[in-house]
């Protein structure tokens, strides 16, 4: 049974509580935001429900009854034990890590370099960034948010929030050295292909390539295969953003392969309630997409 069914409304005690403390309607009525009569009406209303005076006027102040005294210092006792709850849960909230599913390359080589970034902006908040090849549920799992690269055509799952980030293209790339002697026949070239997800396949098959005449290079490890690729073991597929840098310092060149897609990076938040270093982590990844 709840306990609240043989209690007076909230309103009632909370306007009690606000008049014991002030000695005054008035004042009261400032600390609520409510005019000085709905804070009257509410303790005589409380007084009706009680059968019992708990004020009485003095001049412009309000004193208080012997069974007003009982019933301020019952409230003080409960409304201080809420409010200590009330500010303990919301500074665990707030020591919690922030837990973040991700893919691993776009941990690796774009969000964890700039943390620093982030936590100089936000001192207080921790984060524990998560990279997986796997979707993660941000429900299931307990995370807080996601980061995932959305191929087009996405809608917005049930139960969550997709902000976009940026479009980015998906390239093929491969160390100099696997292409130095011209021209490339892209069909014989060894291709890095990660894990038993048919996605990368799938996209060299729109290209023309043949999958099933690949000569797979398979590492073991989605950690492995950029290490693996700037080493010459293999061409692979990376979005522009994951081998930005690599391409930049000349590690990797971009083999002309046409006909792959632009992908779509976007946050994916749970609907409905979230702590505010949710949203501060998210609109910060916005700023370096």
């Amino acid at each position: 049974m709840s306990r609240w069914r043989d209690l007076p409304s909230l309103s009632m005690l909370r306007a009690f509580d606000a008049t014991a403390r002030s000695g005054s309607f008035a004042e009261a009525g400032r600390v609520l935001n409510v005019t000085h009569a709905a804070v009257t009406q509410a303790v005589r209303g409380l007084e009706a429900e009680l059968g019992v005076p708990l004020v009485r006027r003095a001049g412009r102040t309000v004193g208080l009854t012997g069974a007003g005294e009982k019933l301020a210092r019952a409230l003080d006792e409960g409304f201080g034990t809420v409010a200590a709850g009330i500010a303990s849960l919301r500074q665990a909230e707030a020591r919690r890590v922030l837990r973040v599913a991700t893919t691993t390359f776009i941990a690796e080589t774009h969000v964890m370099p700039r943390l620093p970034e982030f936590w100089a902006r936000h001192p207080g908040i921790e984060v524990a960034m998560s990279p997986s090849p796997a979707r993660a549920d941000i429900h299931r799992d307990g995370f807080d948010l996601a980061i995932r690269a959305l191929s087009d055509g996405w809608s917005d799952p049930p139960g969550e929030e997709v902000r976009p980030l940026a479009r980015i293209p998906l390239l093929a790339v491969c160390a100099p050295s696997l292409v130095a002697r011209g021209r490339p026949d892209l069909q014989a070239l060894p291709w890095i292909i990660g894990g038993d997800s048919p996605w990368d396949t799938d996209q060299l098959s729109a290209t023309g390539i043949d999958p099933s005449r690949l000569n797979r290079v398979q590492v073991g490890s989605p950690h492995l295969e950029m290490s693996a690729c700037r080493q010459g073991l293999g061409a692979m597929l990376a979005t522009e953003i994951i081998c930005r840098a690599d391409l930049e310092a000349g590690r990797l060149v971009r083999l002309p392969l046409e006909g792959l897609p632009v992908v779509t990076y976007a946050v994916i938040l749970p609907k409905g309630p979230r702590r505010p270093a949710v949203d501060a982590f998210a609109d910060w990844l916005a700023t370096i997409f």
